[in-house]
């Protein structure tokens, strides 16, 4: 199997900033949706109770309703539920907003780089505590 370093798998993850959308969204296009006080109420059989926003990939849209393959759901108290993908037919009555998910690379990029920076600092004092560096150690036999 291989072995994929946890660095990689932190840029996989990237940062996600929410943007306006500009032009109606195509299918495919990740989302952020934030529902009405309504909408929480009225959704709560299908998202749980007390979800303030759902994100996901927008299957179908149209003037009465967005459908969308949920990955994640956010409550009122700021928990975040995990989805895998389930598909939610939200009416757009229960939708006081909806924003395009962007990766942010400049985020990613200061994330990545602070990430590589501390693993390279805490590589470099395990080898030096490990006795890995130049010196130390006992002397070579015969002196």
């Amino acid at each position: 199997m291989a072995r994929v370093s946890p660095i990689a798998l932190l840029l996989l993850c990237g940062c996600y900033v929410n943007a306006p959308l500009v032009t109606a969204p195509e299918p495919g296009t990740e989302l952020h949706v934030t529902l009405t006080d309504r909408g929480s109420v009225d959704l709560a059989q299908y998202l749980g109770r007390g979800v303030a926003s759902v994100n996901g990939r927008l299957i179908q849209s149209d003037d009465s309703a967005v459908s969308v393959s949920v990955t994640q759901v956010v409550t009122q108290s700021g928990d975040d539920q995990l989805w895998k993908g389930e598909s939610v037919t939200i009416p757009r009555a229960s939708i006081a907003s909806v924003q395009h998910r962007k990766l942010s690379f400049w985020r990613s990029g200061i994330v990545g780089g602070a990430v590589a920076v501390a693993a390279f600092l805490i590589g470099s004092e395990a080898g030096g505590i490990s006795g890995g560096g130049k010196g130390g150690g006992p002397p070579p036999v015969g002196q």
